[in-house]
């Protein structure tokens, strides 16, 4: 029964991700011009080495679908309302609209053109099928985006697995942990980007970390995989880094405690992840190295946005170091974490109510599930002290890009607002946090009533999941969307 529930968990994101993904227009506010430009250049097996201007083959497609209801209002249009979108008018009466619009695009820099491979060239290889399956135009556009649908209902599943590890005693962390994540309204999986298959390989990662918790000898099986999923994680995303060190040391930590038991195996195996994960790593970096100029390749990228380097002596009066400016930290990060970082006619989609209910439960829970693990003992205590330190860490990880950069002239984050505040950056300990989340919650309520843990956690899911309805739904009406074409 509950495998069963569980797939059904699974299906509902995929319903959710696809019905949403097909309601909003291209091309998003996060960067969804720039991630499909390399998803093409990727298609024609173009791995760029520099910053370029966006692509032709781009072009071709983001002039004439390309809405600009995120970035622009009705009123700024004659007769108060939206033109029709380009794709739907004659080639005579698109004519001047199409030279406005390239000429507006032409001169944008892609900056994600250093961004690791992987997404790109799985986005890539599914955009090939569908031109196998015949599709053609905006539904060959909106197939891309599609690939989303499967990514998250496979976070769902890795989401299962992993709380069953965790905690397979207690059917709410288990079923809890795949609710949360079927319905958390996170509107940037609806866009394409590579933040959902970065949610993917981190939780994959974390549930071979999960493996190695619960298991007195790892075996080359699972060395190897954990190596793998580890540089999959990075080859997705460089935000992921946090992940893999936490990971990393986790497996030196296991390793080390059976190297006297028995040495030739606990070698082997950390040989077998070190070996699996670090030479796609280092192979990338030095890609990075040689055409970018690091071996992140984030100089010359720093250099389009016009960010530079703080002396470590200012880094200390940050506006992070106050209560204020922690608590704008925390609040803007996790808030968008939850409900992603969407805009619609220059405003977020949010709800302020919603955003303080997210970032409030948030640091209760996971201050209840940290204090919840000191009674805890073996494998489960292993595996959640992984997921809060995870989720603590790349929390930590970007407050110290937040302090180390001047933002100079670039809108976001600014010198003005010093605060790197989007929650897409924690995509990859996603699965991690669902897990501490839901077994903070299930240790506050479990000893009122066995049942009540999931009943709040049904309670919240469905006030992020209405919630998430209800912010997103204008987007219907969008006549440049997959449904209106």
């Amino acid at each position: 029964m509950e495998p069963f529930l569980v797939l059904l968990l699974c299906l509902v994101a995929a319903v959710r991700t696809f019905t949403f993904s097909a309601a909003f227009p291209f091309f998003s506010n996060i960067d969804e011009d720039l991630h499909f430009d390399l998803t093409m250049r990727y298609s024609l097996g173009q791995v760029p080495r520099t910053f370029d201007l966006l692509s032709e083959q781009a072009l071709a497609w983001i002039v004439p679908y390309a809405s600009p209801e995120f970035l622009q209002t009705p009123e700024r249009f004659p007769g108060g309302k939206f033109p029709t979108p380009i794709w739907k008018q004659s080639p005579e009466q698109a004519m001047a609209e199409i030279a406005v619009t390239k000429a507006a695009w032409s001169g944008e820099i892609n900056f994600e053109s250093s961004q690791p491979p992987l997404y790109y060239a799985l986005a890539a290889s599914w955009g090939r099928l569908g031109e196998v399956l015949r599709l053609t135009g905006i539904d060959l556009l909106y197939w891309v985006r599609f690939l989303n649908v499967a990514l998250v209902a496979l976070v769902v599943w890795i989401g299962y697995l992993a709380a069953r590890i965790v905690d397979p005693a207690h059917v709410d962390l288990r079923v809890g942990v795949a609710l949360l994540l079927a319905v958390m309204p996170h509107n940037v999986f609806y866009s394409l980007n590579n933040d959902v298959l970065s949610a993917v390989c981190g939780g994959a990662l974390f549930l071979c970390i999960a493996r190695w918790s619960g298991t007195a000898s790892p075996g080359i099986g699972l060395a190897l995989l954990t190596g793998l999923a580890a540089a999959a994680a990075y080859l997705t995303k460089i935000a992921n880094l946090p992940l893999i060190i936490i990971a990393s040391l986790t497996v030196g930590a296991a390793c080390l405690a059976q190297l006297r038991a028995r040495p030739g195996r606990a070698l082997g195996a950390f040989g077998i992840f070190a070996l699996c994960g670090a030479i796609p790593i280092a192979a990338w970096m030095v890609w990075s190295k040689i055409h970018f100029g690091d071996v992140t390749g984030s100089l010359p990228k720093m250099a389009v946005l016009g960010w530079g380097r703080k002396p470590f002596a200012q880094w200390w009066i940050h506006p992070i170091f106050s209560a204020h400016g922690l608590s704008i930290f925390w609040s803007e990060l996790v808030a968008s974490f939850w409900r992603g970082e969407m805009i619609w006619q220059t405003r977020s989609l949010s709800w302020p109510g919603a955003d303080r209910f997210y970032s409030l439960s948030s640091l209760v829970v996971l201050c209840s599930a940290a204090i919840g693990l000191w009674p805890r003992t073996g494998a489960s205590k292993s595996a959640l002290i992984v997921a809060l330190i995870s989720f603590l860490a790349s929390i930590c990880f970007l407050a110290l890009l937040s302090i180390e950069f001047d933002f100079g002239p670039c809108i976001n984050p600014s010198r003005e607002h010093p605060y790197f505040t989007s929650g897409r950056l924690l995509s990859g300990v996603l699965v991690p946090f669902a897990v501490a989340y839901v077994y903070g919650v299930a240790w506050l309520l479990r000893r009122i009533a066995w049942l009540l843990p999931l009943l709040v956690i049904v309670a919240i899911a469905a006030f992020a999941a209405t919630s998430g309805i209800l912010i997103d739904q204008p987007v219907f009406a969008s006549e440049h969307n997959w449904f209106h074409r």
